[in-house]
């Protein structure tokens, strides 16, 4: 797997190139059990444990792609191995754009965000540099050929820095899904073909984002409306999108749309029958009430404490998901009908090429 994306697919790169403040770091170093490997770290995830991508893997019995910046120049690489380009708090918008325009907490992270545009280079410097050494460039394109390209989410830390600005949504969602397109474009350029490009969550239900809305301004389930109309069309134009990439590449080419959105909704709705008893409080946080959240005492921060049982619980910290969600999220995605075409499909299609 070669991984894009930001907070929710970032395995350690935001650890490693240091944009996560101090408090931070106990949070995310603790060990956890995987599948009875004492060795698994969470390095720099952001949740108690494993997230998509982690589980993703396990269930292809692939390896689980290493951070872009764990890698050494004389790194070794196959056609077994899987690189995650995604970092925590990469945006959109760029950092220039929120330090003159004074926008947005900067919740755990250092200074200004990395924007997207940053794993392209990486990619691209990790193809010449590494992967595709001394290959021609027919090569090289069925080398990549070879990968499952995992576009994780991208434009959350965008919507979660800009409530309460002045920021167009829409014209966020435009910028948003142009970042994905050229992306896309890219890898596709590099020889992949296999490729799955996750919609957003619905955004305006994690704790930070109720915190932050005026009770009038909120839907039937207690989550920010607009917020969540604006993840809602971004999802819609990302769809048209692959859809357009779909027909300009015909069958040389596999793109899967993983609809995060309804996938989290059909978890919300039926909490207790997906292993779930709390939805809306961060199992990780201080204050109690109905979401456990503090925008100015963040989760690793002095008097902040755990829940003793995240596995219950959907909000790990108030941005970001517990190892449980990321669990049945992936489920859904594997064998629930939320990744259009399925899983089966790309499989079948991967053997059925010949790579």
């Amino acid at each position: 797997v070669f991984a894009f994306g930001d907070s929710y697919t970032d395995t350690g790169n935001a650890r490693l190139i240091g944009i996560l403040k101090s408090f931070v770091g106990a949070v995310l170093t603790r060990r956890v059990s995987q599948g009875g490997n004492s060795n698994f770290k969470l390095g720099g995830r952001s949740s108690n444990g494993r997230m998509v991508v982690d589980f993703l893997c396990d269930s292809l019995n692939i390896s689980t792609p290493i951070p872009y910046k764990a890698i050494s120049s004389d790194f070794d690489f196959d056609s077994n191995s899987g690189v995650n380009f995604a970092v925590g708090g990469a945006t959109s918008l760029s950092g220039d754009f929120f330090v003159n325009h004074k926008i947005g907490h900067t919740l755990m992270w250092k200074g200004i965000p990395l924007g997207f545009q940053t794993q392209i280079e990486w990619f691209n410097h990790f193809v010449t540099r590494i992967a595709c050494k001394r290959k021609t460039e027919e090569e090289c394109k069925a080398e990549m050929g070879k990968h499952l390209i995992w576009l994780g989410q991208m434009g959350v830390d965008d919507f979660a820095r800009v409530i309460g600005s002045s920021v167009s949504m829409r014209w966020l969602t435009d910028i948003t899904v142009n970042h994905i397109s050229k992306i896309l474009t890219t890898l596709l350029d590099s020889g992949g073909k296999f490729v799955v490009v996750q919609g957003l969550p619905p955004v305006g239900c994690c704790p930070l984002s109720k915190l932050l809305t005026p009770q009038s301004e909120k839907d039937e389930m207690g989550c920010s409306l607009v917020i969540n109309r604006a993840v809602m069309a971004h999802n819609e134009l990302l769809q048209k999108t692959l859809e357009d990439f779909r027909v300009r590449h015909g069958t040389e080419v596999t793109i899967s749309y993983a609809d995060y959105f309804n996938a989290y909704k059909a978890i919300m709705g039926n909490l207790a029958g997906f292993g779930f008893s709390d939805g809306s409080q961060a199992c990780c946080g201080v204050g109690g009430g109905l979401l456990n959240f503090n925008l100015h005492n963040l989760c690793g921060m002095t008097g902040t404490t755990a829940c003793e049982n995240p596995s219950n619980h959907v909000h790990w910290d108030g941005l970001h998901l517990t190892e449980a969600m990321h669990k049945q999220i992936t489920r859904l995605f594997l064998h629930g009908g939320y990744c259009k075409p399925s899983f089966d499909d790309i499989i079948s299609r991967q053997r059925n090429s010949g790579t």
